[in-house]
């Protein structure tokens, strides 16, 4: 048997990767790369033929209306052009004859967790890892690959204001910004620092000439034969490693930017001022984080509701209501 008939599933997709990604950036490959992996487990999951010319309708079928019906239409869309890209690839073009037509999103363009999923997710078992990835994202708004770029040197954790120096989006090393540290900071630090120390440890027995990358967050590879390094950004391993695994152990999903937003709505609820949201996000304008974050109709409710209650204190009764006017908002 050749080895041009010994083809896998993961051989399909690197061989189209190959062929179709050659001159595209590392990160636009790897994109694709993810969303073609994710759809291969989807359908192996659901005891569908993953190999790209056995795909089918109802395959597809299956992908469009359960695997991906609660997510963003942005996302369907994207999932469902790669997928159609690769397919022609191997001369499979049933989702071009199924005509596809995606409904208008009409949704703000972000999601966030209930007060169910936040409070579920703060209190679910958690390895040393994923609590500081999770306190890092949800409770300090770090974004998933500025987790990736924090060092040891960037951590402030003594003094009265401990502080943590972020590394944001923009070339070379990105644009700084200074977070304070939240109530839980120093405790959930704390529990990360002595296990990463035990890393370190166990990988310099392993191999005394290691040298300790420097960073906030190390990987943890291997008992036998301990290894560790820093994770990459875009790489996906930060979510391989803490995402996924306590998305399917508590049943909805989140992104990394679902507790980004999360952090900044809950800010918002708070009271905090829009102004110093954009500082934690690392906006631009606040614009951008009153997009980012979705005030939507509830919020707006919740205005007016303010409102009232700061006129009933504020305005006499003959103010609050002219001849003919009701009542009926008091």
């Amino acid at each position: 048997m050749t080895a041009k008939n010994m083809r896998t599933p993961e051989s399909c997709i690197y061989e189209f990767l190959n062929r179709e990604f050659i001159n595209s950036k590392q990160y636009t490959r790897d994109k694709c790369r993810w969303s073609l992996f994710r759809t291969k487990k989807r359908l192996e999951e659901a005891g569908f033929d993953p190999m790209p010319r056995e795909v089918d309708v109802e395959a597809i079928r299956y992908l469009l209306e359960e695997a991906w019906a609660d997510y963003a239409v942005s996302y369907q869309e994207s999932e469902f052009e790669y997928l159609k890209r690769y397919l022609r690839f191997f001369g499979n073009d049933t989702p071009s004859t199924m005509k596809v037509v995606f409904p208008q999103d009409m949704r703000v363009n972000v999601d966030w967790l209930t007060e169910e999923q936040y409070q579920a997710l703060l209190d679910i078992p958690k390895t040393p890892l994923q609590d500081i990835v999770i306190h890092l994202e949800l409770g300090m708004g770090l974004r998933n690959a500025e987790c990736t770029r924090v060092l040891m040197d960037d951590v402030h954790a003594g003094g009265l204001k401990p502080y943590i120096n972020v590394r944001g989006k923009g070339r070379g090393n990105g644009k700084y910004r200074t977070i304070r540290f939240h109530y839980n900071t120093k405790q959930i630090l704390d529990r990360w620092l002595e296990h990463r120390g035990e890393i370190v440890r166990r990988v310099r027995e392993h191999d005394p000439g290691w040298r300790d990358p420097g960073t906030l967050l190390i990987t943890n590879q291997y008992k036998n034969r301990p290894k560790s390094d820093a994770f990459g950004e875009h790489t996906g391993s930060l979510d391989d490693a803490v995402i996924i695994p306590l998305r399917e152990q508590l049943g909805f999903h989140f992104s990394n930017h679902t507790l980004r937003r999360t952090f900044g709505r809950r800010l918002f609820h708070a009271g905090v001022p829009i102004e110093t949201i954009s500082k934690f996000l690392g906006h631009e304008s606040t614009m951008e984080t009153l997009k980012y974050i979705g005030v939507n109709l509830d919020d707006m409710d919740a205005g007016m509701a303010k409102l009232a209650e700061y006129d009933r204190k504020t305005l006499s009764r003959r103010d609050r209501f002219g001849p003919g006017q009701s009542n009926w908002y008091w």
